[in-house]
């Protein structure tokens, strides 16, 4: 063979090999690298154990995850039953707890209890029949406990754990979300524009990475197809990093988000660019900027306030986005899960994989006003000056009611004053309620009191529901002035009863905030009616009503139309089956129309500013 023959031989190999790696090597040049390679590495192992002997709360908080470690040991198995729901979903999550606590617990204390309740833990879950495809999320959040524990115990656990574990992610996980990434329309889990997307696509970003070596063609297809398909849930949190779908499931979103940027990041990087969409960055800002100044939710949708929101997301995201606001903030809200022994959110372990300890280098500046925009729910924040007793907190929100998980709530705010949230929103009701999810206009949704705009602080115009398909929005806002305001626009949503309608709210002074109706009607003689729901005691004096609670009192007094008075009356449910309501108090003004217009001006304040109670 002369040199020509030999160089073109040795080409011909170097071709081959070449075309060999290309089609092996997985999508985005993903190479899987060493377990643990999911959420939290060796190399991160080290300096958690490092800041847990420097740093006081980190000290605590392994103590308090090694204490519910020890608790779990002994936990009998779940079995596989379905709730009244038809799904399991309240069982996978169960295991997400149990299993990356035991899991943590074992790679801190190398206790050999650990390592067995998670083995014989994984091999419970494996021998279930499947892992509830039916409902995806409960695949989705069991894939995230299998995953990470299997990825997390890698070296520890049996290779018969191994095998089965990797062979049972393939079955109930890996196969299945290949076949809907292909057949899936638009509105399946995996490609959808709610929470499910991201949840789902999470948890088999997850489950693939973490048997990567195992699957690599497989792998490459989903971390490409998740990327690919989770921004038609994530384009609605622009541009200030809203999610429409409320409280309850911007934690759950944006919990699973955090794990989908963590791995990915650490796994050859966010080549989809998610972290990037619009509005993501400030997510976990926007969250901390519209909470009362005593801790509050404005539990809007399908939420409560019992909601467990001590999601290590707000670590995740105060680290990626530079924000030591966020990071101080939430370890305030670790102290108090601590000290009270409050309920753990499903991923609350990870808090310590994802402690940051940054704090701000000054204090946090709090606008009068702020506007959250996003294409379903506008949110508007008025701040009094914190440093000023009384000083007063609204937030108040637009909305479009046949979307996810929304109610007829376009309107309607909460307010707070000396800690003391002085309207309510009642929150979610039974998701098992006959027609609950029949979002329609005239959809049974609607007939359930929580559920329509006659529970919350907002209008009706002759005692019916806002139109479901109508949308609300921020029209107007001011910050340059000393009274600064924010004007909805919430004429689609009245659009039946009236041509236009719209609801102001302005910052009077630090102790004052007045809303503002006007309403242009179709039918001269109907009557408009603003309604309020309360926990506080409630005392009439004509226009002016005193509400008590915990010592403190607050104002509400009607300025316009002249003559108008407050009445109240109890909430209620309207049909069986509904959750009870308890200790809530309705206020009302009727407003019958005066030559087809009707105005209502209510000044809102913690000083009693008519004299009406001297």
């Amino acid at each position: 063979m002369n040199k020509i023959q030999s160089f073109i031989f040795k080409i011909g190999k170097v071709c081959t090999l070449f075309l060999i790696l290309w089609i092996t090597i997985p999508a985005f040049g993903y190479v899987p690298s060493a377990h643990p390679r999911l959420l939290f590495s060796k190399v991160e192992e080290k300096e958690v154990k490092k800041l847990i002997k420097k740093d006081p709360l980190a000290r605590e908080l392994a103590s308090f995850l090694k204490e519910k470690a020890d608790s779990m040991v002994v936990l009998p198995q779940l079995t596989y039953d379905l709730n009244k729901y038809g799904n399991i979903l309240y069982t996978s999550r169960a295991y997400v707890t149990r299993l990356g606590t035991l899991s943590l617990a074992y790679r801190l204390y190398g206790e050999q209890k650990y390592l067995d309740a998670v083995n014989n833990t994984l091999l419970w879950i494996c021998d279930y029949k499947d892992w509830d495809p039916a409902h995806f999320l409960d695949t989705a959040e069991m894939t995230t406990a299998v995953a990470i524990a299997y990825d997390w115990l890698f070296d520890a656990l049996p290779e018969s754990t191994r095998q089965k574990v990797k062979e049972s992610i393939y079955k109930n996980a890996i196969s299945i979300v290949l076949h809907e990434y292909e057949k899936g329309g638009p509105g399946s889990w995996a490609k959808r524009e709610t929470n499910w997307n991201v949840v789902c696509n999470t948890g088999m970003t997850l489950g693939t990475l973490a048997v990567a070596e195992d699957y690599p063609k497989e792998t490459a297809t989903i971390l490409e197809n998740a990327a690919r398909y989770m921004p038609n849930c994530l384009k609605h949190f622009a541009p200030d990093g809203v999610c429409y779908e409320g409280p309850a499931y911007w934690g759950y979103t944006n919990s699973y988000l955090s794990l989908y940027l963590k791995a990915v990041s650490d796994n050859g990087g966010d080549q989809g660019g998610i972290g990037e969409l619009p509005g993501v960055s400030r997510t976990a800002l926007f969250y901390k900027r519209t909470l009362t100044p005593s801790g509050q939710r404005f539990n809007f949708g399908n939420a409560s306030t019992e909601e467990v929101m001590n999601t290590p997301a707000f670590f995740f995201f105060s680290r990626k986005y530079q924000q030591p606001e966020v990071a101080e903030w939430f370890r305030k809200e670790i102290e108090k899960t601590i000290k009270q022994n409050q309920p753990i959110h499903q991923l609350f372990f990870l808090s310590l994989p994802w402690f940051n300890p940054a704090s701000p280098t000054q204090n946090e500046n709090i606008p009068s006003l702020e506007v959250y925009h996003n294409s379903i729910n506008d949110l508007v924040v008025l701040n009094g000056n914190r440093k000023e007793k009384g000083s007063v907190f609204l937030v108040a929100k637009g909305g479009l009611p046949n979307q996810a998980h929304q109610q007829m709530d376009c309107g309607t705010f909460i307010i707070e004053s000396n800690s003391v949230c002085w309207t309510e929103d009642l929150g979610a009701d039974d998701y098992a309620l006959p027609g609950f999810w029949d979002g329609k206009p005239g959809g049974d949704r609607w007939k359930y009191f929580r559920n329509n705009n006659f529970s919350h602080n907002t209008l009706n115009i002759d005692r019916q529901p806002q139109y479901a398909n109508g949308k609300a929005f921020v029209c107007e806002e001011n910050t340059h002035t000393a009274q600064p305001y924010a004007r909805l626009d919430l004429s689609e949503v009245y659009k039946v009863q009236a041509h236009k309608a719209l609801r102001k709210f302005t910052l009077v002074n630090d102790h004052t905030i007045e809303v503002e109706d006007e309403v242009a009607l179709r039918n001269t003689s109907s009557t408009v009616f603003w309604t309020a729901a309360t926990k506080a005691d409630v005392t009439i004096n004509g226009s002016v009503a005193q509400l008590q609670k915990d010592g403190k009192v607050f104002y509400f007094r009607i300025l316009s139309p002249e003559g108008a008075t407050f009445h109240t009356y109890p909430a209620y449910n309207t049909y069986p089956g509904e959750k009870p309501i308890k200790g809530i108090t309705m206020l009302e003004i009727a407003c019958p129309a005066q030559g087809g217009k009707a105005k209502i001006t209510v000044e809102m304040s913690s000083k009693n500013n008519s004299n009406s109670f001297n």
